[in-house]
């Protein structure tokens, strides 16, 4: 499991003071961002040197307490599928007392770089998804 940290911030809010719906994907795909940096595959490298990308094809939350501004967040990231030219990655935000606030789950397909077709898991990613996998 990878962990990333984060806070909900005024701009995540909506004018009742709680998270904005579309504002858990943010905190999702920061983890995601953050994890594919610790593995050395930031988005610079990705887009720019190597030769696969991965697009998000089908994504899905589910919230399960609110948050307000300052709440300080954990955010546990897992991989629970590599498949042929796709990957499913789960997600649950945690507050710091430890409560479940949302999860959510991203798939991903891989593509050529170049002609944007679909392409096996390259053997680069599918090592460091495997680090994550969990049943």
């Amino acid at each position: 499991m990878f962990k990333a940290k984060n806070k909900v911030r005024m701009h995540d809010t909506d004018m009742a003071g709680i998270l904005y719906f579309p504002r858990q994907f943010r905190f999702i795909h920061d983890a995601w961002e953050d994890l594919m940096e610790q593995e050395g595959l930031n988005f610079d490298t990705l887009f720019n040197k190597e030769n696969f990308v991965f697009v998000v094809v089908h994504a899905e939350s589910d919230y399960h307490a609110p948050l307000i501004v300052g709440d300080k967040l954990d955010v546990h990231v897992n991989t629970t599928h590599i498949g042929n030219s796709s990957f499913t990655m789960t997600y649950q935000i945690f507050k710091d007392d430890k409560t479940l606030v949302g999860s959510g789950k991203t798939v991903h397909v891989t593509l050529d770089n170049k002609t944007r077709t679909k392409i096996p898991v390259p053997k680069i990613l599918g090592d460091k998804l495997e680090k994550y996998l969990i049943d």
